[in-house]
């Protein structure tokens, strides 16, 4: 059954202390109770306390990080929650879908990850996610308040409880993502696949690519047992290889 204590909501640059006091009110509404802060502009806890009523608990357990990356790294699945769209972001599901797939999946710490309530989630902080989920809402005025839009995300949790699936699977922490990162990084560089000519978001989308496999933490330790072998064999023969050719990227646009 779904667990307040598995979610922790992330708002990453929030801009407004009022409206962090408003998702605390939200998520003591419904039961949950992890808030994490990324890089909040000028916080004021007294004044998100004004929004908060009694939720003022909630805002003084927060945590507060200085980067997304680090902050997520002791989670086991990271979702953000975005309207935007663009050539070189995930594709979004909506909510709904979101759900519905959460029943097929292993209870296991999870990032709810809202963006900035100007901007949003950039690019960047998308590679973090595993999905990109969309709240439906009209076109007309397709963006929620960010205190709605956590509200609207832990209710349709609440309300769509599913059993623990039978076989229960473990689940590798972002951080482990973030070792691997590192060592397709290399991997890539040293082989040439990554050149001065790489289109900017392809290693962005490889990283995203890994994510959306949703790996084992075994199959994740196998990942990071193969990349790190060939990185190790790269850097022993390539003192005496002539340089790979670089390989070609070509990105396809499908709006």
């Amino acid at each position: 059954m779904t667990s307040p204590e598995q979610f922790h909501i992330f708002l990453v640059e929030p801009q407004d202390s009022l409206n962090i006091g408003a998702v605390a009110r939200a998520m003591m509404n419904l039961g949950f109770t992890n808030l994490h802060l990324v890089s909040p502009k000028g916080y004021d806890s007294k004044r998100a306390a004004i929004t908060a009523c009694w939720a003022t608990e909630i805002l003084e357990s927060a945590k507060i990080h200085d980067d997304l990356q680090s902050a997520l790294a002791p989670m086991q699945d990271v979702i953000g929650f975005s309207a935007r769209t663009g050539s070189y972001r995930p594709k979004p599901i909506t909510l709904p879908d979101w759900i519905t797939e959460r029943a097929e999946i292993t209870p296991r710490p999870t990032a709810l990850v809202y963006g900035s309530e100007e901007h949003g989630l950039t690019s960047d902080q998308t590679v973090h996610c595993r999905l990109v989920v969309r709240i439906p809402s009209s076109a007309a005025n397709p963006s929620f308040n960010l205190a709605q839009a956590v509200l609207l995300t832990l209710y349709e949790l609440t309300r769509n409880q599913h059993p623990v699936p039978k076989h229960p699977y473990q689940y590798p922490s972002w951080e482990e993502f973030a070792q691997l990162d590192k060592l397709v990084d290399e991997v890539l560089h040293a082989s040439g696949f990554y050149h001065r000519g790489t289109a900017g978001p392809v290693p962005s989308l490889v990283k995203s690519l890994f994510r959306r496999t949703e790996p084992t933490k075994k199959e994740m330790q196998i990942l990071l047992g193969i990349f790190g072998t060939v990185g190790r064999a790269l850097g022993r023969t390539q003192r005496d290889q002539s340089p790979a050719q670089p390989t070609s990227i070509k990105i396809v646009e499908n709006d």
